[in-house]
């Protein structure tokens, strides 16, 4: 009898409309305000609500081909974690987001395309706006750096074969994929424009990069320790058409400084021998000569030179 009326009490809460709530806490349920201190198994059934869901508590989600589905249309947010307040101890800790650890991973066995993530979008909209499909913007206003974004790829030990051969911390790819596709005139604007990646460097009037820091718009590093018997680039640049140029230079201020610098750790290492820069076409190896002035060259020697050649300058 006590079961019944315990029933005959809970259904008429399950189903409740607009403003009303259903919270969960610790071995007990909150109806509107009424406690109950009995469980209710939902594994087996399916259930509609209307109103506001609140668990004070943890949520876990059992086997399911979906575990959260949403559907409808939001005037607000989908997900919102803007009020939540995270105990970070560092990168294993807690996170508003955890999928494995760097200890302990989430695995993967499958041989498809497969991933973390799949996020698909299309616009049909005009104007001038667009759309940014991730958008990460991460501030500091202490000694304390920022990522907004980074990512690592790593080939940990392989028990059998060859090892994968394509090991890429970054894919970005812009594509006119179609036939009929179109890419509009810059018309003055300087930000316009195709390309893989946009990577800049800017600060307002006022701000400092102190003395002895280093600011760059790209950092391409080798750090090939182990052994490399095939070929290995800080730039490897390939062209499937006729590009005008390899790189292309425009500046709205004072230009650059220099075409290259070497300083002082690398002045007297390869590509730098004695006054030349070392250029291999093909299989042959060539100088580039340098000077210390604009207006006379100093040619490196030994140097061959057959047929008529003409030189402008003075040659030492």
């Amino acid at each position: 009898m006590k079961k019944l009326l315990l029933l005959l009490w809970i259904i008429p809460c399950l189903v409740f409309g607009q403003g009303k709530t259903i919270s969960f806490q610790k071995n007990m349920m909150i109806f509107n305000g009424q406690q109950s201190s009995y469980f209710i198994d939902t594994s087996s059934t399916s259930q509609a609500k209307s109103g506001q869901l609140t668990l004070n508590g943890g949520l876990v989600i059992g086997t399911s081909a979906t575990g959260i589905d949403f559907t409808g249309t939001y005037t607000g947010n989908a997900i919102d974690l803007s009020n939540i307040t995270i105990d970070y101890t560092g990168s294993s800790g807690p996170a508003p987001f955890r999928i494995g650890t760097y200890a302990s991973p989430l695995a993967n066995s499958d041989e498809d395309q497969s991933g973390l993530l799949r996020l698909y979008t299309t616009t049909d909209a005009g104007g001038t706006s667009y759309d940014r499909g991730v958008f990460v913007c991460t501030k500091t206003t202490n000694t304390k750096g920022v990522f907004p974004v980074a990512g690592l790829a790593e080939v940990n030990a392989v028990p059998s074969g060859a090892g994968p051969n394509k090991v890429q911390a970054g894919q970005f790819i812009a594509h006119l994929n179609s036939g009929t596709a179109k890419l509009a005139i810059m018309g003055g604007d300087a930000t316009a424009g195709m390309y893989g990646s946009w990577n800049k460097v800017a600060s307002n009037v006022g701000a400092v990069a102190a003395s002895g820091s280093r600011v760059a718009a790209t950092w391409l590093d080798n750090q090939m320790n182990g052994t490399t018997s095939g070929e290995e680039y800080a730039a490897f640049i390939t062209s499937g058409a006729s590009p005008d140029a390899v790189f292309g230079f425009e500046t709205t201020g004072s230009g650059w400084g220099q075409l290259f610098y070497f300083d002082e750790t690398a002045y007297d290492q390869p590509p730098v021998s004695n006054t030349t820069l070392k250029v291999l076409v093909n299989a042959t190896q060539y100088y580039i000569p340098l000077s210390t002035s604009n207006t006379s060259f100093t040619w490196g020697y030994p140097m061959d030179i057959t047929g008529t050649v003409a030189v402008t300058g003075k040659q030492q």
